[in-house]
């Protein structure tokens, strides 16, 4: 073949050579390239073409890799780079996720994985690795957002705590339930941590419980040591049971308000049924305001009367409040409650309604510390009405 020219670029070489890919001439229409080499892996492929991404060849420095397909979620991408973990796009079977982007804690993680509860990462809603938002409650000293982060319902500074009272926990919770929590009223103090019931529920929530108390049982009179000594009884009932408790609340929580609550009849099975009332004092503890003097009320006989059913008075005295003992001592008195007289004095009272009671010289028997006893003439007739009482703080 000779085409009588000096060209290298047609089909006839200057040596009269037909022109073919690897004889280093570029065939011009014919050839895109031509390097004379046999090396596949640089800018001209042995088929004469240039190298590009998607032809089936790794070029050497230039392509990761090289799968000839536009498939981007395989091991090799379309930009002729290997699929990696924060390249942005997802590697079927490979990665759950792959947002692009160093942070952990959001809803992919640097080891392209969803959060999970058990990836010993703190991401998606955790307040803490692995607990808190979905995940498990944090125990104490976990980090926290809220309340519910916690497992202890209490969140202080943003670090789960064992809260001080049931107020705080209804508080830090606003939707916190009634039930028995651990709570800690002097923090880090001398005080353990205990088991105390709150009532979630009544004018508010928040309330502590201090005290349960069986009318029928003579274990809290009104002269009872118990009452101004800082020994428990039974702590090991902390919830709202039918089980006589001086609970740890009664020598630990402060307060501001006082929830008593009568059930009278005493019921034999299900929950109490009580009837409550309010009264607003601030003391430093239970122990505290019994270990002190009289403290008048003024919430009224009537008001008194509606915590039992079909309960009597005397007419006179009506000496209501917190340790409401007659001047001469040996008569109706009561620890939370009211006295009454027959004659216009409070010298010697004869009914009482209340918790911590004792003393009514003309009363029908047993004397109650609990419940409704009443003689001499009361507005309702002679009673003897036992109450299970139970006593909260706030």
């Amino acid at each position: 073949m000779d085409f009588a020219n000096l060209s290298n670029t047609d089909a006839c070489l200057t040596t009269c050579k037909k022109s073919k890919c690897g004889d280093g001439f570029t065939q011009q229409g014919v050839e895109e390239c031509d390097d004379a080499n046999v090396v596949n892996t640089d800018v001209c492929l042995n088929t004469c073409k240039l190298a590009k991404c998607g032809d089936g060849v790794v070029q050497a420095g230039v392509e990761e890799c090289d799968d000839a397909n536009v498939v981007n979620t395989d091991a090799c991408l379309s930009t002729c780079k290997a699929a990696k973990c924060g390249d942005g796009v997802v590697q079927a079977g490979v990665e759950q996720c792959d947002d692009g982007n160093v942070v952990n804690n959001d809803a992919c993680s640097n080891v392209c994985k969803t959060p999970s509860c058990a990836d010993a990462i703190k991401n998606g809603n955790e307040s803490d690795i692995d607990c808190g938002g979905a995940c498990a409650k944090c125990v104490v000293g976990k980090a926290c957002g809220v309340g519910s982060d916690c497992s202890s319902s209490y969140c202080s500074a943003n670090v789960c705590a064992v809260p001080p009272s049931c107020k705080a926990i209804k508080t830090a919770l606003p939707a916190a339930t009634s039930g028995v929590y651990t709570i800690d009223p002097d923090g880090g103090g001398p005080v353990v941590a205990f088991s105390a019931y709150c009532d979630m529920v009544t004018d508010g929530g928040g309330w502590t419980l201090a005290m349960k108390v069986d009318g029928t049982k003579g274990t809290f009179p009104y002269d009872a040591a118990l009452w101004t000594n800082n020994t428990t009884y039974q702590p090991n009932f902390p919830d709202l049971d039918r089980n006589e408790a001086k609970l740890q609340t009664f020598d630990t929580v402060a307060f501001t308000d006082i929830l008593i609550g009568f059930e009278s009849p005493i019921l034999v099975n299900g929950p109490l049924q009580l009837t409550t009332l309010k009264l607003t004092i601030t003391r430093p503890s239970l122990l505290n305001l019994f270990q002190g003097a009289y403290v008048a009320t003024a919430l009224g006989r009537n008001a008194w009367k509606a915590l039992i059913a079909g309960s009597s008075l005397q007419a006179n005295c009506n000496r209501e409040g917190f340790n409401a003992n007659p001047v001469g001592g040996g008569n109706a008195r009561a620890r939370i409650g009211i006295s009454s007289n027959q004659e216009n004095d409070c010298n010697t009272p004869d009914s009482y309604l209340g918790i911590g009671t004792f003393g009514a010289p003309c009363g029908p028997a047993p004397e109650r510390a609990a419940g409704n006893v009443a003689g001499c003439a009361p507005d309702n007739g002679d009673k003897n009405l036992p109450a299970f009482a139970v006593v909260y703080v706030r």
